[in-house]
């Protein structure tokens, strides 16, 4: 684990004490100490800022990107976010796009922004009529146990969010371990087609959608394609169907309350209509952010993908704050 500590003045300090007792015997015994407390000073210094991480999973090198506040000590519990990059991104670049780096800075939690697999989640693994490997939730569970176990981590209080493929491997989490997170959010993203039938876990979850309604890459109604048989199948259910899942699953009350963010102006052809569910089982939650005439992108952060990809980018909020806000109000039942 990366340490911090002001190691060139404790070098200094042992080589004046030693020289003092060198030809003192009976002192060395309390260099030994001495050396043994700086080691552990200088090992409790965790370096804050950003760097990574390597690791082996299932016979394959993977990585994360790790960001600790400068105001991380270890002597108090921190939240923890788990950001997941779209297909043909990395870390870095869900690092530049999100700035999450920023607002872990100003609000005290540690972010970790862990590398696909030829750029990309396996969010499908193990399902009937999709490959196993990489086993991608097993993965990530075990970055969370790695972190957890190096740094003193509030377990009640992790979260999952991701874009595009990283959105699907979020709600793939929400399925596979949700009493692992007390929360996960997904950006331009619906659910998975097997979604309904393939949710593994059925515990209730707290979930946030950010999703353009003129996205041309994950669109909002839903996309489907024809087999080789012709036969029609669905690839990503539409955004409201998704809804709908969490709703009933987390077995939410028939109340919505719908709001709209007053646009500032700089975001022409676009506005954001905010949809709730919060009477939910286990205090949870099912938000909808939906950016009326918004593309694939993360809203607020533009002239980052590519303009043919990301479509009309949204000024009027910043997805980062939209998540780090719902994720803030959020805990697992101790």
């Amino acid at each position: 684990m990366p340490v911090l500590g002001r190691t060139g003045k404790a070098a200094r300090y042992l080589s004046v004490i030693y020289n003092r007792m060198r030809y003192d015997p009976g002192s060395m015994k309390k260099l030994h100490i001495t050396i043994f407390l700086l080691a552990v000073f200088v090992c409790q210094k965790v370096i804050a800022g950003q760097f990574r991480v390597s690791l082996e999973h299932d016979g394959v090198a993977r990585s994360y990107l790790m960001y600790v506040p400068s105001s991380y000590t270890g002597e108090k519990q921190m939240p923890l976010l788990m950001a997941l990059h779209g297909r043909s991104s990395n870390a870095q670049r869900m690092a530049n796009l999100t700035s999450f780096n920023l607002r872990a800075e100003k609000h005290g939690f540690v972010v970790i922004y862990p590398e696909g697999i030829l750029s990309q989640w396996n969010y499908l693994h193990g399902l009937s009529g999709f490959q196993k490997k990489p086993n991608d939730s097993d993965f990530l569970l075990k970055i969370m146990d790695i972190v957890k176990s190096q740094y003193n981590i509030d377990v009640h209080r992790m979260y999952v969010t991701g874009i595009s493929n990283g959105g699907f491997m979020a709600q793939r989490l929400a399925c596979y371990a949700p009493e692992k997170f007390a929360a996960f959010a997904s950006v331009a993203a619906g659910g998975y087609a097997v979604m309904p039938r393939k949710c593994e876990n059925d515990s209730s979850a707290s979930i946030l959608y950010i999703h353009g309604t003129a996205d041309a890459k994950v669109p909002w109604q839903g996309l489907g394609i024809k087999d080789a048989n012709g036969n029609h199948q669905l690839v990503t259910m539409s955004i409201m169907n998704s809804i709908k899942f969490w709703v009933d699953r987390n077995q939410c009350g028939p109340n919505v309350i719908s709001n709209e963010i007053l646009p500032r102006g700089d975001s022409p052809g676009t506005h954001v209509k905010i949809l709730t569910s919060s009477d939910c089982v286990n205090d949870t939650e099912v938000v909808l952010y939906a950016i009326i005439g918004g593309g694939h992108n993360w809203p607020g952060a533009p002239d980052i993908i590519p303009p043919k990809i990301a479509g009309r980018v949204n000024m009027d909020i910043h997805a980062s704050d939209v998540i780090w806000s719902f994720f803030n109000t959020k805990s697992l039942h101790q």
